[in-house]
C-alpha cells in the first residue's frame, strides 16, 4: 500500500491511498466466493454456478463490497501509519470503482486535532466587568409586582369611566376589508388598561367608556398577524360589559407576613436586597470568567476543525427546535435560518475551549482527583434528592463519569486562569 499525504489546511489532511493489484484481486476472490455460495441462478445447481456467470450477474454488487472491504482494511492502517489524531469522520473520494487485475486508488479527507501552542495563560489582562445600573430599584419593583399579584379586584361604581389601571370586560367584533377574521371576536374579554397586552392603540380607545356603552373605531393590525390581514386597517365594534379595579394591599408589615416568612416589611426588604446582591456577585463572577476565557482564546489562537463547529452548532439548533417543536414549520424555519448565522461564533468558541482547556490542564499539571469526583457526585445527589449510590450507578451505566471528570477539569482550569489573571477596573 502506498500513502501520500497532502495538507490542504492546518487541521485538514488528504490521504491518497493506492492498493496493489494482488490485494484487490484477493478481495474480489473472497467476495465472489461468498456470493457463489448463496447464488440462485436458473439453470445451475446451488454452489455450482461458474465464476464467469457470478461475475456477470453480481459485478456491481461485488465492486461495492470490495470497495467497502478495501477501505475498511486500509484506511485505519493508513491513519495509524501517518500518526494522525483524527477528530471527525473521514470523507471518502473513491474515484473509479475497483476492478480485477488493477490497483485501486482512493482519497480520504480528514480533520485532525489542532496543534496548540500555549503563548499566554497566566497574567491575562482583563477589565473588571460591570453590571448595568437598573432604571429603578429592583427591590421596589419586586415589591410592586407582589402587590399587583396579591391585589383584590373590586367592581367599579356605577357610571365610572374607564381609565388607566382598570380591568375592562368587553364583547367585541372586528373586520378587515369588510370580512371577519380569526381571533377578531370575543365575549367578556378582560383588558387591563395600560397593560400594553393588546393591539397598540386599542386600550386608548376604551378610555372614557362606561358600562353599557358601545364604540366603533379603526386600528391598523400589526405585521405579526397572519399574512392575509397583517398591516390592514381593521374596524372594531366594542361593548363595555363590566369594569373592575385592583385594590392593592398596603406595603406594610401585614403584607410582608402574607407574602413571606418575615414578620416585618423591613426584614423582608433586607432579605430581598441581600439575595439581589448575591445574584449580582454571581453574575459578576460569571462575566469575569467569560472575559478570562475570551482572553485565553485571543492569547492562544489556533484553527478549529469546521466539522466540529458544525456539529456543535447543530446540537444547539436541535435543542432549540425541541423546545419549540409546537411552532408551525413556516414560523420555525426562518428562526432556524437566523440562528444558524447568529450562533456559529458561539459554537466555534465552544470548540476552541474544548481543545484549549485540556491543553492548559496538561501544561499546568491540573488534575481532578477521585475524591473531587466523589464530592461532585455527592452534590449532584443532594440536588436531585437521591442517594449518592444511585447517582454513581446511573452515571457509570450511562458512561457519564468521564464527561463529569472532564467538566470538573475544565472548571479547575478556568479557576486557575481567573486566579492568575490581572483584573483592572474599567
Amino acid at each position: 500500500m502506498q500513502i501520500d499525504i497532502e495538507e490542504p489546511g492546518p487541521v485538514e489532511r488528504l490521504l491518497k491511498i493506492e492498493i496493489p493489484t494482488a490485494q484487490v484481486d484477493a478481495q474480489f476472490d473472497q467476495v465472489y466466493s461468498q456470493l457463489a455460495k448463496g447464488a440462485r441462478i436458473k439453470g445451475f445447481r446451488p454452489g455450482r454456478v461458474p465464476r464467469g456467470v457470478i461475475e456477470r450477474v453480481y459485478r456491481e454488487q461485488a465492486e461495492q463490497q470490495v470497495l467497502e472491504r478495501l477501505v475498511g482494511e486500509t484506511l485505519p492502517e493508513a491513519i495509524g501509519d501517518a500518526e494522525l489524531d483524527v477528530v471527525s469522520e473521514p470523507r471518502l473520494e473513491p474515484g473509479d470503482a475497483p476492478s480485477q487485475g488493477a490497483a485501486f486508488s482512493y482519497s480520504a479527507r480528514l480533520e485532525i486535532r489542532p496543534e496548540i501552542e500555549l503563548k499566554q495563560v497566566k497574567g491575562l489582562e482583563i477589565e473588571k466587568p460591570a453590571l448595568e445600573a437598573p432604571d429603578a430599584d429592583p427591590v421596589a419593583d419586586h415589591l410592586e409586582q407582589l402587590r399587583q399579584q396579591h391585589a383584590a379586584t373590586e367592581e367599579e361604581a356605577e357610571g365610572s369611566a374607564v381609565e388607566d389601571g382598570h380591568l375592562a370586560a368587553i364583547d367585541y367584533e372586528a373586520t378587515a376589508d369588510g370580512e371577519p377574521f380569526e381571533g377578531g371576536s370575543g365575549k367578556e374579554m378582560i383588558v387591563e388598561i395600560g397593560g400594553g397586552r393588546t393591539i397598540p392603540g386599542f386600550e386608548d380607545e376604551l378610555v372614557g367608556m362606561r358600562v353599557g356603552e358601545s364604540k366603533e373605531f379603526e386600528i391598523d393590525l400589526p405585521d405579526s398577524y397572519p399574512d392575509e390581514i397583517a398591516g390592514k386597517r381593521a374596524v372594531f365594534r366594542v361593548d363595555l360589559v363590566g369594569l373592575k379595579r385592583r385594590d392593592l394591599p398596603d406595603l406594610d408589615d401585614e403584607f410582608a407576613k402574607d407574602v413571606s416568612d418575615f414578620e416585618t416589611l423591613a426584614e423582608f426588604e433586607a432579605d430581598l436586597r441581600s439575595r439581589l446582591e448575591k445574584q449580582q456577585e454571581v453574575e459578576l463572577e460569571r462575566r469575569t470568567r467569560e472575559a478570562v476565557l475570551d482572553a485565553l482564546i485571543a492569547g492562544n489562537p489556533f484553527p478549529v476543525p469546521p466539522s466540529l463547529v458544525d456539529r456543535q452548532l447543530n446540537n444547539r439548533l436541535a435543542r432549540a427546535v425541541e423546545q419549540l417543536r409546537q411552532l408551525p414549520q413556516e414560523q420555525l424555519g426562518p428562526m432556524i435560518e437566523s440562528w444558524t448565522q447568529e450562533w456559529r461564533p458561539a459554537a466555534e468558541r465552544d470548540v476552541q475551549l474544548g481543545f484549549l482547556l485540556p491543553a492548559i490542564a496538561e501544561a499546568e499539571s491540573i488534575e481532578v482527583s477521585d475524591e473531587e469526583l466523589e464530592e461532585r457526585l455527592v452534590e449532584i445527589a443532594e440536588e436531585e434528592k437521591q442517594t449518592v449510590e444511585v447517582v454513581r450507578e446511573a452515571y457509570q451505566q450511562r458512561g457519564y463519569m468521564d464527561a463529569l471528570r472532564s467538566s470538573l477539569l475544565e472548571q479547575r482550569v478556568v479557576e486557575f486562569a481567573v486566579a492568575a489573571a490581572s483584573v483592572t477596573e474599567a
